[in-house]
């Protein structure tokens, strides 16, 4: 089952309520820790992550905040959930938590094809959700993702 780490869904949540604010609107941290109802330090966390990875851009001054680097519609959630997740979550052959040195179906793998066509599954679906499909209220947005 795909699960979505803590990390994954506040940083989500977080670019959402940038998407809602408009194109031009800046969001201080302090704003969206309030609304979201996460730590001041947990946003820092998130929005260097997001930063690094290009989703977001910061202004200084007592204006200042952050803002989506692209329009809504152009931040698809493959980008977003690639971003955020951390090193030890997928699947990786390369790495075998056994008790051999190497995974014993090392050489024939019938779980290996599976997970990986699962892989590109769940990657093609959310290459086919974009931020801006997202900030609909939820009925709309559930109509919206079942019939596509």
């Amino acid at each position: 089952m795909f699960k979505i780490s803590s990390q994954e869904e506040f940083g989500l949540r977080l670019l959402l309520q940038l998407a809602k604010a408009g194109d031009k609107a800046e969001i201080s941290l302090a704003e969206l820790s309030s609304k979201e109802g996460i730590s001041l330090t947990y946003v820092r966390k998130l929005f260097g992550i997001l930063r690094s990875a290009g989703l977001v851009q910061a202004s200084r001054g007592v204006l200042g905040g952050y803002s989506l680097i692209r329009s809504p519609a152009q931040i698809n959630l493959k980008e977003v959930f690639s971003a955020l997740q951390s090193q030890e979550q997928g699947f990786d052959c390369t790495y075998f938590s056994g008790q051999l040195e190497v995974c014993a179906n090392h050489g024939d793998c019938a779980v290996r094809p599976l997970i990986s066509l699962l892989n590109r599954k769940i990657d093609n679906f959310l290459e086919n959700i974009n931020l801006s499909q997202l900030i609909k209220e939820e009925k709309q947005v559930i109509k919206e993702l079942v019939i596509s």
